[in-house]
């Protein structure tokens, strides 16, 4: 996992972002409650679903390198697609956390996605394979 080349406090900062992102549709599915359950306990976090009102402001300051930046909204896109789909208002919220961050550019935010969605497309077929599909 990438979120291994974080420090614990950007680790911290993903996951609330994550709670905040998943709570963006007014709808936290299981799905994205299965992810920040395992993301939290993968890195020793306290899971709470309490972060929805962050100032995304102070939180991003942490993340203070590119590759942290990306990392952060390759973690992102994930959540936001683990209940089947990129909604609008996920993708609103996503594109004012990369322009928080100064990554606006909207060929690396298509690079990322199309990154995690390839990720959950191996998966997926990985599953299909396994169980004789």
């Amino acid at each position: 996992m990438f979120a291994d080349k974080l420090t614990q406090a950007q680790r911290q900062v993903v996951f609330d972002l994550a709670v905040n992102l998943a709570a963006a549709d007014n709808d936290v599915s299981e799905e994205e409650i299965q992810y920040l359950k395992q993301f939290s306990s993968a890195y020793g976090i306290e899971y709470s679903l309490e972060k929805t009102s962050i100032n995304i402001d102070d939180a991003i300051g942490v993340l203070d390198t590119k590759q942290a930046r990306i990392i952060t909204l390759q973690e992102l896109i994930k959540v936001s697609y683990k209940d089947g789909h990129f909604g609008e208002e996920e993708q609103d919220k996503v594109f004012l956390i990369a322009q928080k961050l100064g990554l606006n550019d909207p060929e690396l935010i298509i690079r990322i996605e199309t990154w995690v969605r390839q990720g959950f497309d191996w998966i997926y077929e990985g599953e299909q394979m396994l169980n004789g599909g």
